[in-house]
């Protein structure tokens, strides 16, 4: 049999098996159900519960870890300082850098379990690894269900994905023992649109979440071809929102329900907006901080106990912040406006097709030796992708760059390549790693 049928086969065989006893495990509903017990408290109350949870982990990283003993003592500081969240900010800050050159450092050195790693998506352009352990993935699997209660979505509800990448040629990839349709967002045009609704309309899955341009791309595509599907809710995730986007979104959409998630590879700070076009932050996840000077985010995780990130800098920046919560919702804080610091452009393949900037990533991942990297498309088949290092270094892993960007793109795509020092960042950090040059209309 061929091994693609078996796997189909296998999907299917699997998903005969309730997908609670599959995938949701006690750490699931144990972290589940913590944080709908902390719905119940007030801010004060939320604040202690930081407070306790801050104090462990900065023990744990002083006794456990490598890294943050060399730079607490360096820095002055000892968790015995910590009588209050107000010494929150005798904490040194974590950076980026320090993740990326001392990660197995942060790792803690009781920790007997299994550990896995992620890699970032590399937004600055940079990619560096994430430790975790599987507590974690279900802790951060919990709190994103939690959010997504709020449009009705339960974790037993399947969703058609509008994110990831799809090597094959096919419409899209059906996974019946995640309850997941993968659209394949490269692929998608006016001449499969039709065969893709039939099979959204088949499984009966009423959650769309995705990359915001994907669901974009998918819109805009309806919206030409003059067809209509009506989803339950929209879920977006791991991309800025703009407006634009939004404003077609809730043309072809009235009456469906929308909530937009913000979170990292990183674990550490999440939160998600509705109707109210403003960020709510779960404190049971975190906590976050505003640097005033710049604008940016800083936070604390607290679902990895693995690798503890303690105060560290996100590079994303923000406008409005209101450190307690609103009215009626004492378990939500910080309450952020816009989140200004993911700067990214639509592309386009060599056939005009639109790629959703977080698709971009993949081929950034894993890289080794080079540093950073940046991309400017300045027609549909001409890029230039500008690189920290020398090209000694990035030779191999350039080959391989460049055909998997072709794979997104279109075998038609030339990369002109330049090298340089340092590619400039703005005060916070960060630069525009996805740029694009052509005069193409929005809308």
């Amino acid at each position: 049999m061929d091994s693609k049928l078996l796997r189909k086969y296998l999907h299917y065989l699997v998903a005969l098996v309730p997908i609670k006893l599959r995938r949701l495990d006690a750490e699931f509903f144990s972290f589940l159900s913590k944080l709908h017990e902390n719905e119940n408290k007030s801010y004060e109350e939320m604040q202690q519960y930081q407070f306790l949870k801050l104090k462990e982990l900065v023990i744990s990283a002083y006794k456990q870890t490598v890294f943050y003993k060399i730079k607490f003592d360096q820095a002055g500081f000892h968790p015995e300082q910590l009588k209050s969240l107000d010494d929150l900010t005798k904490i040194p800050m974590l950076t980026k850098d320090e993740v990326r050159n001392f990660g197995k450092e942060l790792i803690v050195k009781s920790y007997k379990g299994k550990i896995y790693s992620d890699h970032t998506s590399g937004t600055t352009g940079k990619t560096l690894q994430i430790f975790r352990d599987k507590k974690t993935i279900s802790r951060e699997w919990a709190s994103i269900c939690y959010q997504w209660e709020r449009v009705g979505y339960t974790p037993y509800d399947g969703r058609v994905e509008f994110r990831g990448i799809i090597t094959s040629n096919d419409d899209y990839n059906f996974s019946p023992d995640q309850r997941i349709l993968r659209i394949n967002l490269i692929k998608l045009s006016s001449q499969n649109i039709s065969a893709v609704i039939d099979k959204i309309n088949k499984t009966g899955y009423k959650f769309f979440h995705g990359y915001p341009s994907g669901i974009f791309k998918f819109t805009k595509i309806l919206v030409e071809n003059n067809l209509n599907i009506e989803p339950e809710a929209l879920m977006f995730a791991s991309e800025i929102l703009y407006d634009w986007h939004i404003e077609m979104i809730e043309r072809a959409f009235p009456r469906c329900k929308m909530i937009a998630h913000y979170g990292q590879t990183e674990k550490i700070a999440l939160g998600a907006w509705m109707n109210e076009k403003r960020y709510f932050f779960i404190p049971s996840y975190g906590i976050v901080e505003k640097l005033m000077e710049t604008g940016e985010l800083v936070a604390t995780g607290f679902i990895n106990e693995v690798m503890p990130l303690i105060r560290y800098k996100l590079t994303d920046t923000v406008s409005e912040f209101l450190s307690t919560p609103l009215p009626g919702k004492p378990a939500l804080f910080p309450v952020i406006g816009s989140i200004a610091g993911r700067l990214e452009d639509l592309t386009y393949t060599n056939s005009g097709g639109i790629v959703p900037p977080a698709l971009v990533t993949f081929p950034f991942k894993d890289l080794k030796y080079i540093s950073a990297c940046k991309l400017v498309q300045c027609s549909l088949t001409d890029f230039t992708l500008i690189i920290e290092g020398t090209a000694k270094e990035a030779k191999d892993e350039l080959v391989s760059l460049e055909n998997n960007l072709k794979t997104i793109y279109g075998t038609k795509s030339i990369f002109n390549v330049e090298f340089v020092n340092q590619i400039p960042v703005d005060k916070s950090g960060k630069f525009r790693w996805i740029e694009n040059r052509m005069q193409v209309s929005s809308s």
